[in-house]
Order: structure tokens, then C-alpha cells, then sequence
């Protein structure tokens, strides 16, 4: 038999409307199911090294190891911070966390996302458009491990059966891949209205901008300069965001 308190949290979910449900149910969940996979996944990564460590006994002085981490953290400090933020608003935060967890995030699971919130023509937002995006995520998923499967057992063979103008054509995947995620883009905010398509030109504008600025300028911000570029177009994004709010409490 159920308990009290499991009697009445079910009769408060089974109350709930569609949008109650995705604040107050279905969002904390998903940050106490991201947060625990994310820390395994964490911990995991670590379990090569300790496999040396332990069983193989291989060590080396600490320094070392410090070295390796200053190194790869100078590096990838920019894009640790700065990929988040420029994929999370459509990802949405279900799909930040498996992106992250399976990885390929700009190549596979953002271009996945996009897709499928223009096609069923939702808002990472909105409960539709969330649920939408995780099923697409997670098929994307299970797509890569068989596509990969089957790479990694004939990938030898299948290149060696392609001419050499088509695998020199791989070198401007990432090129076109970027430019159909901005016309995609472009044609969802323009569908909206054309404001909105004007906006995205402006914010594309204001992060080109900012990045060409650091590069010729600023060089030694050279591995913050993504950040900075996304962290100014939000700031100003946000600021217009005030401006119309309150310019529609002063109309009415």
C-alpha cells in the first residue's frame, strides 16, 4: 500500500496541467538525472589512469600530471565555458546533458536539435518543444553508434573505395554544415516575423564583430575570444530583452 505522502504527490501530478507538470515534475527531475549521469560520467573518465595506477603500478612525479592539466585546461577553457552557453538555449537542459555525455555536440546532436524544432515548429521552451528535442537527441544517438559500428569494422575499406576529390571534400564538412545551421536559423526566425529575422542578423553581426575585434587587437584573449563573442551578444540580447519589457508595462 502506498503512504500518505505518495498518495498526495500523485493526486498533486495527476492535478497538474501540461505546463505545471514541465516546471514543478519533469525540469527537476531531468537536473537530478543530468547532474548524477554527468558525475559518473566524470568520475569514469578518470578510470584508465587509475587502471595504470593500481593494477599496472605505472606512475610518474606529480608535476606531471600537473603540467598535463594546466596544458589541456589553457586550452579548452574557452570552449568549456563557452559551448554551454551557445548551444544550451537549443538544446534546451535535458538535451545539454546527453549532448554532453555522448558528445559530438556541434556536429551532430546541435544540427539535430534544429531540425527538429523547425520541423514540428516548437520552442526548446515549451514542453512540446523539449520533449520534441530529447526524442531527436537520443535517436541521434543510437544512430552514431550503429553508423560508427559500421565505420570503425569497414571504414578502412569503404575509403579506400572513394575517389580522391570526394574524401578532399570532407575538409569543408564543418564549413557547410555551419552555414545550413544559420540559414535554418534564419528561416525559422523569419517565419516568426521578419523583426525577428533582423535580430538574428544583428546578433550574428555584434559576435563577428567582437571576434574580429579580438583577433586583430586583442590577441592575447585569443583562446577567450568565443566566449567573449557569445557572452557580448547575450548581454546585449538580454538589454533589449529589458528595453521591450518595459516598454510594454509602460503601454499599458
Amino acid at each position: 500500500m502506498k503512504n500518505n505522502s505518495d498518495v498526495n504527490t500523485t493526486v498533486d501530478v495527476e492535478k497538474m496541467d501540461a505546463n505545471e507538470y514541465y516546471d514543478k515534475a519533469f525540469m527537476p527531475q531531468v537536473h537530478v538525472i543530468g547532474r548524477f549521469t554527468m558525475s559518473v560520467a566524470f568520475f569514469l573518465s578518470f578510470a584508465s589512469v587509475l587502471y595504470f595506477l593500481i593494477f599496472k603500478k605505472y606512475t610518474l612525479p606529480p608535476a606531471n600530471y600537473l603540467n598535463v592539466f594546466l596544458a589541456i585546461g589553457s586550452i579548452g577553457l574557452g570552449l568549456w565555458l563557452t559551448e554551454p552557453l551557445a548551444f544550451w538555449p537549443t538544446l534546451g537542459s535535458a538535451g545539454t546533458y546527453i549532448s554532453y555525455l555522448s558528445g559530438n555536440v556541434s556536429g551532430m546532436r546541435f544540427p539535430v536539435a534544429l531540425n527538429v524544432q523547425t520541423a514540428s515548429g516548437s520552442d526548446i521552451g515549451t514542453p512540446k518543444g523539449q520533449v520534441i528535442t530529447i526524442v531527436g537527441i537520443v535517436a541521434s544517438v543510437f544512430m552514431n553508434l550503429i553508423i560508427l559500428t559500421i565505420i570503425i569494422l569497414s571504414g578502412a575499406w569503404l575509403i579506400n573505395l572513394l575517389p580522391e576529390f570526394v574524401i578532399a571534400s570532407f575538409a569543408f564538412v564543418m564549413s557547410c554544415l555551419c552555414g545550413s545551421l544559420l540559414m535554418m536559423r534564419f528561416y525559422m526566425a523569419k517565419k516568426k516575423s521578419t523583426s525577428n529575422l533582423w535580430r538574428q542578423l544583428l546578433y550574428l553581426g555584434i559576435s563577428l564583430a567582437t571576434k574580429i575585434l579580438i583577433d586583430t587587437f586583442l590577441p592575447k584573449l585569443l583562446t577567450f575570444a568565443l566566449l567573449i563573442a557569445v557572452g557580448t551578444t547575450a548581454l546585449v540580447a538580454y538589454l533589449m530583452f529589458r528595453r521591450e519589457n518595459q516598454q510594454a508595462k509602460q503601454a499599458l
